[in-house]
């Protein structure tokens, strides 16, 4: 009996001795967030560029779709310039739209010639309650799949399924690669071990994350990245790694792009903020030629 009312007494003592503990989450005013990789076949005559602005918010909170004032991409040497439009029932999404002058198509793509010129910088601007964001960049070039195969082998467990990309990386040029490998899935490749030379590797989709079925389409992509760009995807991916979201969820710790603030900067020669570091848009603006091959499941 004693030893009835002594257990009975450990356990109230335990029930009632829990204690609520606030965790003060860190939390900063919503930053822009701008998806503005534009992904260009260089075999089509036009492109599909449409861009994505939202919103970033608390820790537990939604991203929201943002709305700009103005939004806008120009080749810096020629001055030619490509204007964006809302698209209609699609709330953060904008579209090119055609002028007289223009080098826009009638269904809102852009002349893909504009995009890929070799030597011109293309500057990104986007006005966002009262405030200018810039980013700029340079057309982006890769090297096609020369082949994907499914494997046997697995990596963790029995139902992982293995595909074998191979390409050829281009001589005389350093090259930077991303792979998007479908259903949010990327990978960064660098030459510096390969130059010229063919390079073959194997990415495993996980069984559990992607159970994937004979007769399922894949879609693997190569987009071309400069240095810059490639290790901003290195740190997106590490970053979704951790939190296991993919690399375009909020990640755990800000990764800084290419856009910032420019308003009141007098010279864009000297593409810097000083004095304003924190004063920055999330996300990327990047023009990247892209392969892309879908595989079946077998």
């Amino acid at each position: 009996m004693k030893k009835i009312i002594f257990l009975m007494f450990i356990l109230f003592t335990f029930t009632n001795c829990e204690d609520v503990v606030d965790v003060d989450l860190d939390s900063e005013p919503p930053r822009l967030i701008v998806d503005a990789l534009i992904r260009v076949d260089t075999a089509q005559d036009l492109t599909e560029a449409n861009i994505r602005v939202s919103l970033s918010s608390s820790f537990f909170g939604e991203i929201q779709p943002a709305e700009i004032e103005t939004m806008q991409i120009m080749n810096e040497e020629s001055g030619a310039f490509v204007p964006y439009e809302p698209v209609p029932g699609e709330p953060g999404l904008y579209r090119p739209f055609p002028t007289t002058v223009s080098p826009v198509s009638p269904d809102n793509k852009i002349l893909t010639s504009f995009l890929t010129n070799p030597n011109p910088v293309y500057v990104f601007t986007v006005r966002y309650q009262d405030e200018l964001y810039l980013a700029r960049t340079s057309f982006a070039p890769t090297t096609p799949i020369n082949s994907i195969v499914q494997g046997d082998d697995t990596l963790f467990d029995e139902n992982d399924k293995e595909f074998i990309i191979s390409f050829t990386d281009t001589p005389d040029r350093e090259d930077f690669y991303i792979f998007d490998f479908d259903f949010g899935e990327f990978l960064t490749v660098e030459d510096t071990f390969f130059p010229g030379q063919d390079f073959e590797f194997s990415y495993f989709y996980d069984g559990e994350d992607f159970p994937l079925e004979t007769g399922d389409e894949v879609t693997i992509s190569i987009l071309g990245a400069d240095e810059t760009f490639y290790n901003y995807m290195e740190q997106l991916i590490t970053q979704s790694d951790l939190t296991d979201g993919g690399p375009f969820q909020v990640p755990v710790s800000t990764v800084r792009g290419n856009i910032l603030n420019a308003e009141g900067i007098d010279n864009i020669d000297i593409f810097d903020n000083v004095g304003r570091p924190n004063n920055f848009a999330l996300g990327y603006f990047a023009i990247s030629q892209e392969f892309k091959n879908t595989v079946i499941v077998e």
